[in-house]
């Protein structure tokens, strides 16, 4: 919405915006706030707002800072009128407000400067999945039994992705379409390209307007890449643009690059136990160029689809590995594979965690943190792996 310091707090001042948000991402994705009065965000811009280091998932024993990004302002339009209130997006700072090396926004904000160093820019624009449930006697229902494209009375959910879209309109956000998708309840919306960091944090937003919208009207929003056995997944398709120096060629090795990484991501895209229901469920193979995993199409196949991410990951964090192994393949100018079958990823959560823990390139990137972030990961997949029910995982993952 805005690109300052200065007009955010102007902007703050002349809309009568009582509280701000500063929102952060833990190191599992799990949007997180801290609430300041509106009084106090110029000292927070100059000094930064401490917290707690465990509430980022994976830290601890060390001091943190939240740092606004005034770029990155957001409305929050269904709140009250009366003492607006607006969410800032947040680096992760250490307590003399350097920044944290391992924040995953930092991450990504490294990577594509790295990328620009190259002479290359990038956009990302997202299409994301989720069901819509109701409440009934104690337990959850889809709110509709419609199909792909469905239109009303068999689509229940038109009225709520409509006020999904005009929230996300009135928070500055571009949402370009949204449909019935395939499974009963389910629905998709997608996003206009953006700058990465804006992406990501578009993402976010965009998740938290969805569950604000539907508690409103009664309903309750999942993210789980699987939430319903039997049914359709819920994926989050990433699709990659660059621009600049040598953009074919580079395209193309981005896209190597990645496919060489693929299964070192993994467990950052796919973090749940129910990821890999969903990723067997089609057969989702890592290095099938025109298959389940990646897609490569638009003018002079200029566009990178990723279609194995899933909402329950930190999107900042698996655009920042993505883009750093797309880099990877440019330096590198790898050689793009023809199209194949290629091998099935991981049969769980289990197998890609134990992957990445011997990855030299993954604690490269994380440094002094992946044992600790990989270690909450297992344990929190411990937990759920001795649930049964599709409501106990929709209870147990109701925070992604």
């Amino acid at each position: 919405m805005t690109s300052s310091k200065s007009e955010v707090l102007e902007y703050v001042r002349e809309n009568n915006v009582k509280f701000v948000k500063l929102t952060f991402c833990d190191m599992l994705g799990r949007q997180r706030n801290i609430s300041v009065l509106s009084s106090q965000l110029e000292d927070a811009y100059e000094n930064g707002v401490a917290i707690d280091s465990s509430a980022v998932t994976g830290v601890g024993g060390i001091d943190l800072k939240l740092m606004p990004v005034s770029s990155l302002l957001s409305d929050l339009p269904w709140r009250p009128h009366s003492g607006k209130v607006v969410s800032v997006f947040c680096r992760l700072a250490n307590i003399d407000r350097t920044p944290y090396a391992c924040d995953p926004m930092v991450m990504l904000e490294k990577q594509v400067s790295k990328l620009k160093e190259l002479g290359l820019t990038a956009e990302v624009a997202t299409e994301c999945e989720f069901y819509v449930f109701k409440e009934v006697e104690d337990a959850l229902e889809p709110i509709d039994y419609a199909d792909y494209c469905a239109c009303p009375p068999l689509d229940k959910c038109e009225s709520l992705r409509r006020d999904v879209i005009l929230s996300l309109e009135d928070m500055g956000l571009k949402p370009i379409s949204s449909h019935h998708e395939r499974g009963p309840g389910q629905n998709e919306v997608d996003f206009e390209s953006a700058d990465p960091l804006s992406a990501a944090r578009n993402f976010i937003m965009f998740k938290s307007a969805v569950k604000n919208v539907c508690a409103i009207n009664g309903a309750h929003a999942s993210f789980q890449p699987m939430p319903m056995s039997g049914q359709p997944g819920s994926g989050l398709h990433l699709s990659i643009t660059l621009s600049g120096k040598n953009k074919a060629a580079a395209t193309r090795a981005f896209a190597e690059g990645v496919l060489r990484r693929c299964k070192e991501i993994t467990c950052f895209a796919n973090p749940t136990v129910n990821s890999y229901k969903r990723i067997k469920s089609r057969k989702i193979s890592y290095d099938s160029l025109r298959g389940m995993s990646m897609r490569i199409f638009g003018d002079d196949d200029s566009i990178i689809q990723l279609r194995t991410p899933d909402s329950s990951c930190n999107i900042f964090a698996v655009l920042a590995l993505i883009f750093a192994a797309g880099r990877e393949g440019i330096e590198g100018k790898f050689k793009l594979r023809e199209a194949g079958e290629g091998e099935h990823l991981f049969e769980n959560i289990g197998e890609a965690i134990e992957f990445a823990r011997e990855s030299e390139w993954l604690h490269g990137h994380f440094p002094e943190q992946l044992d600790n972030i990989l270690d909450t990961l297992s344990h929190r997949c411990e937990e759920a792996s001795k649930l049964t029910t599709d409501l106990e995982f929709f209870k147990f993952y109701s925070d992604i």
